[in-house]
């Protein structure tokens, strides 16, 4: 990183340093975001800032040497950063390889600048493409925060390109403070943009991660896991529009576990508890990947079967019915407590008059007639 405006350079580093402190007390807390790659890239940028302005100052190496490996241990901390966001394993025999080899070629290039200053391009852009690559892979449609950290690593990397060629033009960097030829100005430019351009995506999109997951947790009961009433009332209206539109049957089903206030009664609140826990986990693991499983109510599960006849809905909820009584939910020691299930199903296609809740209370009447018929049986609602 051959600076030649080393208040600029001590600028970028206060700022990087700041930056990375603040970043720094913000995970404190364990959490598998990106901020510690974030974090710990901005200081290995401050500390890369901080070393271009001692060029008039301070020892070569600290110019030749240890910029450049700051350099790329920043853009290897942010790749591990964006892979510990998406819960990936990160490759650190790749990671650490590219800040060794960077290290290695500025020692044994230190009297040859234009191939020192070509390496140096080369090592960043190929951590540029690196960290591109990923970007890509595990990027989503809707995902703009990664457009963003392929944005600031797609410009750092066009303008190591343009440096480098302009090396091999011949250009020479000048000694000169603030008199910067087109090459250095290349560089500084990329300098900023991937110092700060990466960690500030990363940043964004750690407080994105961590927005979805608290308003995933809103949604899902904290006894089973499964969605709650509140998520699967709206799943339950987005459904059955979707069928009108469609043209396409909707099958909707009430789920109780019988006789569960005698159990509860005989064996405890927290036998009754594990019963709920072990039915909503059995059910989740059975169903389709089409289909919506949650709570309607404290004892209730609502299960929604889009695309599916009243034959194909009889079906699945009859393997569901018997699969229970092979599953018995644990109890307390090596105990084990038989349980079944009670369904009430509406299946048809919803008109314009048929409201979400109209249709949960008709497969809620054919609940309780499921009910008292005995146990483990399942009726079908009027159409």
């Amino acid at each position: 990183m051959p600076l030649h405006t080393p208040s600029l350079a001590a600028a970028a580093a206060l700022i990087a340093l700041i930056w990375a402190l603040g970043t720094l007390l913000a995970c404190l807390r364990p959490r598998r975001d990106a901020l510690p790659g974030a974090a710990l890239g901005l200081l290995s940028s401050a500390i890369a800032f901080g070393c271009a302005a001692l060029v008039s100052t301070g020892p070569d190496w600290s110019v030749d040497v240890a910029a450049p490996v700051a350099q790329a241990t920043a853009l290897s901390l942010c790749t591990w950063g964006l892979l510990r966001l998406h819960a990936r394993v990160a490759p650190w025999q790749n990671l650490t390889v590219m800040p060794a080899l960077m290290g290695v070629l500025m020692v044994f290039l230190a009297d040859l600048p234009t191939a020192r200053a070509l390496s140096l391009d080369g090592v960043l852009i190929v951590q540029c493409l690196v960290l591109l690559i990923w970007a890509q892979r595990l990027a989503t449609p809707d995902s703009r925060l990664h457009r963003v950290l392929m944005l600031g690593t797609s410009l750092g990397m066009l303008a190591h390109l343009l440096h480098g060629w302009l090396v091999l033009q011949g250009i020479v960097p000048t000694t000169e403070p603030l008199s910067l030829t087109w090459d250095e100005r290349l560089r500084l430019f990329a300098d900023w943009v991937l110092a700060f351009l990466p960690p500030l995506a990363l940043l964004l999109m750690s407080r994105e991660d961590r927005d979805l997951a608290l308003q995933s947790q809103a949604l899902r009961d904290p006894n089973t896991g499964i969605a709650n009433h509140t998520a699967m009332v709206e799943r339950c209206a987005a459904e059955v529009d979707h069928a009108r539109r469609s043209g396409s049957p909707l099958g909707i089903a009430l789920i109780e576990i019988d006789q569960l206030a005698a159990l509860q009664s005989q064996h405890g609140q927290e036998a009754a508890e594990q019963a709920m826990q072990h039915t909503a986990a059995h059910l989740a693991q059975r169903i389709r990947r089409s289909d919506s499983l949650g709570h309607h109510g404290a004892h209730t599960f609502l299960l929604l079967l889009p695309n599916t006849p009243t034959p194909g809905a009889r079906q699945v909820l009859h393997a569901l019915r018997e699969s229970m009584l092979d599953a018995p939910a644990p109890a307390d020691g090596s105990d084990v407590l038989p349980v079944s299930i009670s369904v009430g199903l509406w299946c048809g296609l919803p008109n314009l008059r048929d409201e979400p809740d109209e249709l949960i209370a008709r497969a809620r009447g054919a609940l309780q007639a499921a009910q008292e018929a005995g146990t483990n049986h399942l009726r079908m609602a009027a159409t």
